[in-house]
C-alpha cells in the first residue's frame, strides 16, 4: 500500500515540475499575398535559406501546402477532392449541402470540414520549422509568440500586367481574375480569422514592385534570426 502511495505521490508531483526543455510552439512563417505576387518562390527559397541558418539541420525548414489537404481529408475520412472546394473559393449551397448529405454516408458539413483544415494548419504551425504560404495561415497562427508573418503586395497594374503574361490572357481578363481572386482571398481569411484583416495584422510587408524576391527572402531571414526563429 505504502509503495503505491508512493508512485502516486510521484506521479502526480513531477507534472508540477517545471520542465525547461518543453518546446514553445513553432516556429512557423506565414506568408500572404496578393494575386500575382510571387510568394511561393519566396518560400521556396527562405526554406532553403533558413535551414542553412540552423545551427543544426536535423530538422530543416519546409513549405507546407498540399500536406494540409492530405492531412485535414484523412482526419475526416475523405479525399483531397472533397475537400478543395475550401482553397478554390467555392460556396456550397444549402440545397448542395442536403444533396451531399443524402447521397453520401462520409459527408461532412463545410464547417466541420474548415473546422478541422484550421486544427491542421494549427497542428502544423506548433510543431515549427514550417512555412505556409496562404491558406489563411496568418489567421490561424496569428497568436504564435514563435511566429513571422509576412504579406507581399504590388500595385495592381504590375500585378495584372504580370498575370497577364503568366497565364497568357488579356490584360482585361487578367484584371478580374486578379481583383477576384484578392477579394476570394481575402474573405477566406476572414473567415478563418472570426474578422477583416488588415495590413497591421502582418509584421512584413514587401512591395514586389520595389523588391527582387531574392531580396525579400533575405530580409525575411534577417527579421526571422533577429526574432530568434533560427
Amino acid at each position: 500500500m505504502a509503495n503505491i502511495l508512493l508512485k502516486y505521490l510521484e506521479d502526480r508531483y513531477k507534472h508540477h515540475i517545471p520542465n525547461e526543455k518543453v518546446k514553445s510552439p513553432g516556429p512557423v512563417i506565414t506568408i500572404s499575398r496578393y494575386f500575382g505576387c510571387p510568394a511561393n518562390m519566396c518560400a521556396n527559397d527562405l526554406a532553403d535559406l533558413l535551414t542553412e541558418m540552423e545551427e543544426t539541420q536535423d530538422k530543416p525548414w519546409k513549405v507546407i501546402n498540399k500536406e494540409i489537404l492530405e492531412q485535414a481529408a484523412k482526419e475526416l475520412g475523405l479525399t483531397p477532392e472533397k475537400i478543395e472546394f475550401v482553397f478554390k473559393f467555392e460556396k456550397r449551397s444549402a440545397v448542395d449541402e442536403i444533396l451531399e448529405a443524402l447521397s453520401s454516408k462520409y459527408y461532412k458539413s463545410e464547417r466541420k470540414i474548415k473546422n478541422t483544415i484550421c486544427e491542421v494548419i494549427r497542428s502544423i504551425g506548433e510543431r515549427g520549422n514550417v512555412i505556409i504560404v496562404g491558406r489563411a495561415g496568418v489567421a490561424i497562427l496569428k497568436d504564435i509568440p514563435n511566429s513571422l508573418h509576412v504579406k507581399l503586395i504590388a500595385p495592381l497594374d504590375y500585378r495584372v500586367d504580370g498575370v497577364s503574361r503568366r497565364h497568357q490572357i488579356s490584360h482585361t481578363k487578367a484584371r478580374k481574375l486578379t481583383l477576384e481572386m484578392d477579394k476570394n482571398r481575402s474573405q477566406l481569411r476572414a473567415e478563418f480569422a472570426g474578422i477583416k484583416m488588415d495590413l497591421v495584422d502582418y509584421d512584413l510587408i514587401f512591395n514586389c514592385q520595389a523588391l527582387k524576391s531574392e531580396e525579400i527572402v533575405k530580409l525575411v531571414s534577417k527579421a526571422a534570426k533577429i526574432k530568434g526563429l533560427v
